[in-house]
């Protein structure tokens, strides 16, 4: 049984994990996987008998486009519904393979960034379902529509089930991904991995990294990387703009005190 990390009230420049052999890291390691294994395992058996309904939630956005869907083969439905209701499985667990990743690289990392991971912990799981929502009520709306204006009396859709599910999924998946952005910078800020002036004087390569995050993390379409790199954008600028608060708010604590009169 692993033990449960804690963060070690120490120097912030220290490191709290204790020499170890290579065997033993690797049994550690071993052992999370198998937890992690066991966690994605019960969230599948969990989301497995809702495959259908988690189908009818899945196309939801898009019914203002799609008046149907097709299949190409007998087995599809079934497969389609049973890779959708896996991949539920999976975001049902995922706070549990976190923790159990967790427990494997904390005691490894210096004090103070165990310490800022354990503050922005909580906040990214929130920004993952702020990103997921997103994707479902504007992303896949929005693109679906956008593509249904090339229809015409030679072009008209006949989406199969599985093209429309691979492209929900992997919208939503992405969008909830990329809206950990801001976490990331506040990280690397906090530890002095990079300093706010710095982000702040780039922002024209940041524009770029940011199309290129949206491209790689969207469908291969350009209007769902606009889609994705506009709020990507925006979180860059509340993200340095968290920081500017911190800092700020970390000056007015370092002040001496008047004394009293």
């Amino acid at each position: 049984m692993s033990r449960v990390p804690t963060i070690s009230p120490g120097p912030s420049n220290a490191l709290v994990d204790q020499p170890k052999t290579i065997f033993a890291h690797i049994a550690e390691l071993r052992s999370c996987v198998v937890r992690a294994l066991l966690g994605l395992a019960v969230g599948m058996a969990i989301a497995l008998p809702f495959q259908s309904r988690l189908l009818m939630i899945l196309v939801y956005p898009a019914r203002g486009s799609l008046s149907h869907l097709t299949y190409l083969s007998p087995a599809e439905p079934f497969m389609t519904q049973f890779k959708l209701a896996l991949v539920a499985g999976l975001l049902l667990a995922l706070p549990y393979v976190v923790w159990q990743l967790w427990t494997f690289v904390a005691p490894a990392l210096y004090v103070r960034e165990q310490r800022w991971i354990a503050r922005l912990s909580g906040f990214s799981l929130g920004l993952f379902w702020l990103g997921v929502l997103f994707a479902y009520g504007v992303a896949i709306p929005f693109t679906m529509r956008f593509f249904q204006q090339y229809q015409n009396e030679f072009l008209f859709d006949n989406i199969t089930i599985n093209n429309y599910v691979n492209f929900a999924l992997a919208m939503l998946v992405a969008f909830g991904a990329a809206f950990q952005l801001p976490l990331v910078l506040l990280f690397l800020m906090r530890t002095g991995l990079v300093t706010r002036a710095r982000l702040a004087g780039n922002r024209r390569l940041v524009i770029v990294i940011v199309l290129i995050v949206a491209a790689v993390f969207t469908p291969a379409d350009v209007v769902s990387m606009f889609v994705m790199a506009v709020p990507l954008y925006a979180l860059f600028e509340i993200a340095l703009g968290v920081e500017l608060m911190i800092a700020a708010r970390a000056a007015r604590a370092a002040q001496p005190q008047e004394p009293a009169s």
